[in-house]
């Protein structure tokens, strides 16, 4: 801040718009402080018209950069819905490939349950088919033994 410059002066410079709006009041004769002649405005002349070709210009930069900002978010929105799109197909043949993976497990776990069960019955029929024969000697025993 400028050595006795309150911060009055500072808020008071700040909401001026434009520096052309600001100093305008060299530009009529009316608005010329008196104690400077019509010469201040001559030697003014070509400091103005630089400045109305400056603010033409950033004025123009602006708006083109208003235009590419547009057109910025414009392209990121289509790429992030095509990302979101992209990632939810991905997820959707994850989801398959998971539940692909699960029914392969599944199966494989039933295809072992069904070979125990079937070696628990053969186990058991020959178990039986072995014991057949000696029970069967029994019964005939128990059954003759018992003729009166």
């Amino acid at each position: 801040m400028i050595e006795g410059a309150s911060d009055r002066s500072v808020e008071r410079r700040a909401s001026i718009g434009p520096i052309g709006g600001f100093l305008e009041r060299f530009r009529r004769s009316t608005g010329v402080p008196a104690a400077v002649g019509d010469e201040a405005s001559v030697e003014l002349a070509p400091v103005f018209a630089v400045l109305d070709e400056i603010e033409q210009e950033a004025a123009m930069i602006r708006e083109r950069s208003e235009q590419v900002a547009a057109r910025l978010l414009h392209e990121a929105r289509e790429d992030a819905t095509a990302i979101v799109a992209d990632a939810r197909s991905k997820a959707d043949a994850e989801r398959g490939d998971a539940l692909k993976a699960g029914l392969r497990a599944a199966d494989a776990a039933a295809a072992a349950i069904i070979a125990d069960a079937e070696h628990d019955a053969l186990r058991i029929e020959r178990t039986g088919a072995a014991k057949i024969p000696a029970f069967v000697e029994q019964v005939q025993e128990g059954v003759l033994g018992a003729e009166p």
